[in-house]
C-alpha cells in the first residue's frame, strides 16, 4: 500500500473508531469488495477505489440525520485528501462525488459510484450482513414470536422505499432489518456483485426461515398439536 493510502486508513481508523456497525471492520470490508467489484469490472484505478471506500463513511460522526453523511463526508473526504495533498485535483473530485452519491438510490453517476455503491451493500448481505443487523438494532426486540419471519418478509426494495418516503422504519424487530437488507440485492448495479452475492442473500433467507421453525417449535412445546400456516 503507498503512503496516501496508509495516510487515509490512519485517518479513518480514528474517525470511525466508536461507530456501531460503522466502524473501522466495516470500512475494511467495503473496501475488499470494492477491490474485487473493480476487478471484474475492469477498473483500473485501484488507489482511486480504495480512497473511496476508505472515506465512503466519513461523515457519520459529524451528521444529526444520517441521510446527510454522504453529502457532509464528501466535503470532509475531499478537504483531507487536499490538505494532504494525497491525490491529484481530478481525482479528489471523483472520489468526492462517489462518497456524495454512495448513500442515494437515484443520484449521481459514473463507474467508481457504482462500484462503491455495490460495494457498501456487500457489507449487508451473509453472516456478516445478519451480524450489522443485530449490532446496529441492538435496542428492537429480535422478533415477534408469532411471525418471526416479519411482516415485511419477502418484500421489494420499492415498498421499503415507499415506507421510507412515508418516514417509517422497516419495522419494530431486528429480523425487519434484516429483511430489508435481503432486499437490497435489488438495487446492485454490476453483474460482479450480483454473482457474489446470491449465495449471501440465500444464506439470509435460509436463516429466517429457520429462525421461524425454531420459534414455532419452541412457541408449540414439546406436547403440542397446534397445525401451523
Amino acid at each position: 500500500m503507498n503512503t496516501a493510502l496508509l495516510q487515509v486508513e490512519d485517518y479513518v481508523r480514528q474517525v470511525m473508531a466508536q461507530e456501531p456497525a460503522h466502524d473501522f471492520k466495516h470500512v475494511d470490508r467495503v473496501r475488499n469488495w470494492a477491490l474485487r467489484i473493480a476487478e471484474g469490472e475492469g477498473f483500473e484505478d485501484l488507489e482511486v477505489v480504495q480512497a473511496a471506500a476508505l472515506l465512503h463513511d466519513i461523515g457519520l460522526p459529524y451528521v444529526e440525520n444520517r441521510k446527510m453523511h454522504g453529502q457532509v463526508g464528501a466535503q470532509i473526504a475531499a478537504t483531507f485528501l487536499r490538505e494532504r495533498d494525497l491525490f491529484p485535483e481530478e481525482k479528489i473530485a471523483q472520489i468526492s462525488d462517489a462518497i456524495r452519491h454512495h448513500n442515494s438510490i437515484r443520484e449521481g453517476s459514473g463507474e467508481l459510484l457504482k462500484i462503491l455503491r455495490d460495494a457498501d451493500k456487500m457489507d449487508m448481505f451473509g453472516a456478516v450482513g445478519i451480524m450489522r443487523a443485530f449490532v446496529s438494532k441492538a435496542a428492537k426486540p429480535e422478533y415477534d414470536p408469532r411471525n418471526a419471519k416479519g411482516h415485511i418478509w419477502g418484500k421489494s426494495l420499492r415498498e421499503f422505499d415507499a415506507r421510507s418516503e412515508q418516514g417509517l422504519e422497516p419495522g419494530d424487530y431486528i429480523v425487519d432489518q434484516i429483511n430489508l437488507q435481503i432486499a437490497c440485492y435489488e438495487d446492485l448495479s454490476t453483474e460482479i456483485a450480483r454473482q457474489l452475492a446470491r449465495p449471501l442473500v440465500e444464506f439470509m433467507k435460509n436463516y429466517i426461515i429457520q429462525l421461524e421453525a425454531e420459534v414455532k417449535q419452541s412457541f408449540a412445546g414439546p406436547t403440542a398439536t397446534r397445525t401451523w400456516r
